[in-house]
């Protein structure tokens, strides 16, 4: 019986298949004037997982120059994020905004 050499299975077909890649936007809290310090700590720390160092910088910006980029993140999780930190401000008496632009 003949032996027959099986040809090894690659992912070069697979690689010229084309993915829709997904849309990043980037998210940034507008201060509202009113917002305090700590409520934008907290939600740098709880939402946006950011470290202490990381958190108080943003959070810097947000309160000084009113507006501070939090990270990109795909549509969903922007959106979710957003909505999270808009929640929980106007539970707590802000009127915090939460912008979301497409990359």
């Amino acid at each position: 019986m003949p032996v027959t050499i099986k040809k090894p299975k690659t992912l070069k077909a697979y690689l010229k298949t084309e993915f829709d890649t997904p849309k990043i936007c980037l998210v940034s809290i507008i201060n509202d004037k009113h917002v305090s310090w700590e409520f934008c700590m907290r939600m740098l720390k709880e939402v946006f997982h950011k470290d202490l160092e990381e958190a108080e910088a943003i959070a810097h910006e947000i309160v000084t120059n009113g507006e501070g980029f939090c990270g990109g993140y795909m549509f969903e999780i922007a959106q979710t994020k957003a909505e999270m930190i808009e929640e929980k401000a106007k539970k707590e008496g802000f009127s915090l905004v939460c912008l979301i632009e497409e990359v």
